[in-house]
């Protein structure tokens, strides 16, 4: 086994054991809060952008997200954030070991979904980002959990 994989199997054990202790997760006094948030539609005037990460690789290092500078939130694995933005163009950054960005054009009423895909990195995960398709997207809404870092929660982002 050579030092690499020694190192990724140790990350990926100390992921496993701190996903069972340290995730943060939205807490819902009613349950289903959680899955009206999951079928939202966007607010009046608005667009809809979820961020999902469905993956469970490198669950406990939190990823962070911006939209043109301003934080909508971080992730964990198998959690997600959203945010409803004004329509116009949108430059997306998620920060992990690297950043990745993603510009896209959002329209007003239309829902979008942006995975975030974690991947091995040197110190700790590196991640990517992609625009994908409502059926997809809402598929891997459903393995998700609101992250306890979403300030659309509380307040929008313009």
């Amino acid at each position: 086994m050579t030092i690499l994989q020694l190192f990724s199997n140790f990350l990926l054990a100390t992921a496993f054991i701190c996903s069972l202790v340290a995730c943060s997760t939205a807490k819902f006094s009613n349950p289903e809060e959680e899955q009206r948030l999951r079928t939202m539609s966007p607010e009046p005037g608005m667009a809809l952008v979820y961020f999902v990460r469905p993956s469970s690789y490198a669950a406990p290092l939190r990823m962070r997200i911006t939209c043109n500078g301003t934080p909508i939130g971080s992730t964990h694995g198998m959690r997600y954030v959203y945010a409803h933005l004004k329509p116009g163009k949108h430059e997306f950054i998620s920060k992990a070991e690297n950043k990745d960005e993603l510009l896209i054009v959002t329209e007003t009423g239309k829902t979008y979904f942006i995975e975030q895909i974690p991947k091995l990195g040197l110190i700790k995960a590196r991640n990517s980002i992609e625009l994908i398709d409502e059926a997809d997207g809402r598929q891997k809404l459903a393995k998700c959990k609101l992250s306890g870092d979403c300030p659309a929660y509380k307040s929008n982002v313009e």
